[in-house]
């Protein structure tokens, strides 16, 4: 654990460290198009490496790292964010064996999530953490239901996204960050199979940033061993099952990323960069291939946070430096 928590730090330090009719009033404090203000906090503990996700009107956060530094506390706590009233309820605690790096997607109000890095019951033996467990959450019963294991093998911070009802899962790395794995697997959750599709063709292989709009999926930005931080973006087409490259991010290259859809566009910010902490914020068009510039967080740059949407407003929060617990919330426009 020590040897791993080391390199993490190590990497992030030396490889990234509404109203229609009423126009936008600018933040005039750069001048930049966007509008972020602070929610109450994260009911839970504060922690890194979470999940964030969204089903229907509701943000989910899940798992991560409740200690610091070169110690490590497992976290299987679930909650559910209500944006109407700004309120956390805590759900069923997550059943599978990773607490940090757990990812998935949503596939008709259901989210199915896995991999990641934890044991929760320790295998006699067994010293390696990456896992390839996967599971189903129905908000509608507040249940877990144990689904086919992740068939790329036992790995962390991959990458995930869904597109018409099929999801998409791929790339990561071992315990020790020397592998990059580029595979992406498909799975069907009526036949509960996967199958492998194109691989990745990008630099990254963990701290990538996923997302899907209008039946594609964009991937990039990230980080590879030994010395990689990338910024090439790339859109994966289900139909034709082909990598296609896209405009790179026009900031600096960064890992472990925060990103959510609002529209047609995909938002990205802060994260690792080779010379800190980023505090800088981008809008990525998918319509015009083009990233601009949208305002920064007023609050702590951070990497290793949560991330989602929510009937267009974004929201972060959690992460590194140190355990943050704050949340935030993004409007392309004015909403009062």
């Amino acid at each position: 654990m020590l040897k791993r928590t080391g390199l993490l730090l190590l990497l992030a330090l030396t490889l990234f460290s509404c109203k229609k009719d009423k126009p936008f009033v600018p933040n005039y404090a750069n001048g930049l198009p966007g509008l972020w203000a602070q929610l109450g906090d994260f009911a839970g503990i504060g922690r890194v490496r979470s999940f964030g996700f969204t089903i229907g009107h509701k943000g989910y956060v899940i798992g991560g790292n409740g200690d610091s530094g070169f110690n490590q506390l497992g976290l299987y706590d679930f909650w559910e964010y209500d944006p109407k009233i700004d309120k956390w309820t805590r759900k069923a605690d997550y059943p599978g064996q990773a607490s940090e790096y757990i990812r998935g997607f949503i596939i008709n109000n259901k989210a199915y999530l896995g991999s990641g890095y934890g044991k929760r019951v320790a295998d006699p033996g067994n010293n390696v953490l990456q896992n390839n467990d996967f599971w189903e959450y129905d908000p509608a019963t507040d249940k877990w239901n144990r689904r086919a294991d992740f068939a790329g093998g036992g790995r962390e911070n991959v990458i995930a996204f869904a597109i018409n009802g099929i999801g998409y899962m791929g790339l990561g790395t071992n315990n020790t960050y020397d592998v990059n794995y580029k595979d992406i697997w498909k799975y069907e959750p009526i036949t509960d199979k996967w199958t492998r599709v194109a691989d990745y063709p990008g630099m990254g292989s963990f701290g990538l940033i996923a997302f899907a709009v209008n039946g594609s999926g964009y991937a990039g930005l990230g980080g590879a061993s030994p010395d990689v931080a990338a910024k090439d973006f790339w859109a994966y087409e289900p139909v034709s099952d082909k990598w296609n490259r896209k405009a790179d991010f026009t900031g600096a290259a960064r890992a472990f990323s925060g990103s959510f859809v609002i529209g047609n566009d995909g938002y990205a910010g802060m994260g690792s960069k080779t010379s800190g902490t980023a505090d800088d914020w981008y809008k990525y068009s998918s319509a015009n291939n083009a990233w601009s510039k949208i305002t920064n967080l007023p609050g702590i740059a951070r990497y290793d946070m949560v991330s989602f949407a929510i009937d267009g407003v974004g929201y972060i929060g959690t992460g590194n430096p140190g355990l943050l617990k704050d949340f935030w919330k993004y409007t392309p426009r004015e909403t009062n």
